[in-house]
């Protein structure tokens, strides 16, 4: 059939009703990527779509929640939109952050200790890593350092360390004459992501040494204790 007759079948079938749920998830969904955007709505106990609304704005949330009393809790994400839409039409709700963006804040938080600790986590994991460990037939599991990067590879790692270096400058030298994150992806033609990630850390993040890595996994076994 033609995709028409399919489109005028489906439109023909009676929408389904659904209980207002207890347990309410807000998402936006994209109709059409950075154009067009609408709101989802899930019932998180029956893990069942509900309902989507057109925009996501508060206002149109807020009013589909007036309509709809009964929600207890609401999960969303960080949007300020959908925070004050759940405000204004469930005001006794309470709000707690999506699964995806609980997870998202952990791993932010936890990326700004270890930058702030990096050379402390080195020097525990170079200690660490020195330290040969008894096996269970007797015999000690030494370490094996990784074999050494080339000095041709070394070079361009620092080459692509300052290119990020200035990066990271350029973004807070805009950031401090008022410039906000979305604007300031635009300016240096990078992703807002990267913007504000550099936005929330103090100091310049370095990145993770493979060297590390490989010394923690590294190990050949030595002479039986006696």
């Amino acid at each position: 059939m033609s995709r028409n007759t399919l489109l005028r079948l489906i439109r023909r079938l009676l929408r389904p009703v659904f209980a207002t749920p207890t347990v309410l998830g807000v998402d936006d969904w994209a109709q059409r990527k950075r154009h067009t955007y609408g709101t989802i709505l899930v019932d998180l106990e029956h893990r069942q779509p509900i309902a989507l609304l057109p925009g996501r704005d508060a206002d149109t949330l807020a009013q589909w929640l007036r309509d709809h009393p009964g929600v207890q809790t609401v999960a969303r994400d960080r949007s300020k939109a959908y925070e004050e839409g759940t405000r204004q039409g469930a005001p006794d709700a309470i709000q707690v952050a999506d699964r995806f963006h609980l997870l998202q804040n952990l791993a932010e938080v936890l990326d700004q200790v270890f930058n702030a600790y990096v050379t402390t986590l080195e020097a525990f994991n170079e200690a660490r890593c020195q330290t040969p460990v008894p096996q269970s037939d007797g015999t000690l599991a030494a370490p094996m350092p990784p074999p050494l990067n080339s000095k041709s590879s070394w070079v361009k790692a620092q080459q692509r360390r300052v290119q990020r270096l200035a990066r990271y400058e350029q973004v807070w030298a805009l950031h401090r004459q008022g410039y906000r994150g979305y604007a300031i992806a635009r300016q240096l033609g990078i992703d807002k992501s990267t913007v504000f990630r550099y936005l929330r850390t103090a100091g310049f993040p370095e990145r993770k040494g493979r060297r590390v890595i490989g010394a923690a996994m590294c190990w050949t076994r030595i002479s039986p204790i006696f």
